[in-house]
């Protein structure tokens, strides 16, 4: 065999290997990533308070993991692993948010802005706790979501957000005692017992 062969040959073979490698690759970021979508678009979608840019950000999440999935180290939380990216994804994203932003003021607008007030219920609804959700400072949301709402772990939300465990520990009892404070004046108002 010539070194040319041997050099075609070894080249042949590297691809072989590597298109197996990113077969392999894709298929575990299917089964342990892509699973996590739902998730992660809610939790956009809270984030962003916009459901357009909540799938910008949810396409950017898992592009970039998709890239980096090479370093994820199995076994580990991949919910959580992609969370992080989520948290530097609309860190990244809020940059551009903050232009100030003018509305036209036609008709179509401001029909769009009416809202008819809700006969009284008897119970509260999913859209007013999660109302009451959205009214927490951000950071506290952020902590309340990740642990209440998708249920990861302290030291999961802490690296997801990057701050200690207990700045996540605190912020989330002030969370918690907000959003209990503000559903408890919601239910009264309503006239129905009070939260626990």
């Amino acid at each position: 065999m010539r070194a040319d062969d041997t050099c075609k040959m070894a080249t042949w073979n590297a691809a072989l290997l590597g298109g197996a490698f990113v077969k392999e690759r894709d298929a575990r970021f299917e089964a342990e990533a892509l699973v996590w979508m739902p998730e992660i678009y809610r939790a956009a979608v809270r984030l962003t308070r916009d459901r357009s840019k909540a799938q910008d950000v949810t396409q950017e999440v898992f592009l970039q993991a998709w890239r980096s999935f090479s370093k994820f180290e199995r076994g580990t939380n991949c919910k959580a692993w992609l969370f992080k990216i989520l948290f530097h994804c609309v860190d990244h994203e809020r940059r551009s948010w903050w232009r100030v932003r003018l509305f036209r003021a036609d008709e179509e607008f401001v029909e769009q802005q009416l809202v008819a007030k809700p006969s009284i219920p008897d119970r509260l609804t999913n859209e007013e706790i999660l109302d009451a959700l959205d009214s927490l400072r951000q950071e506290y949301r952020t902590v309340v979501m990740l642990c209440d709402i998708e249920e990861l772990s302290y030291k999961e939300a802490a690296e997801a957000i990057g701050v200690p465990v207990g700045t996540v520990m605190s912020r989330l009892s002030r969370g918690r005692a907000q959003l209990r404070e503000k559903l408890d004046v919601l239910a009264k108002d309503y006239g129905i017992g009070g939260v626990a």
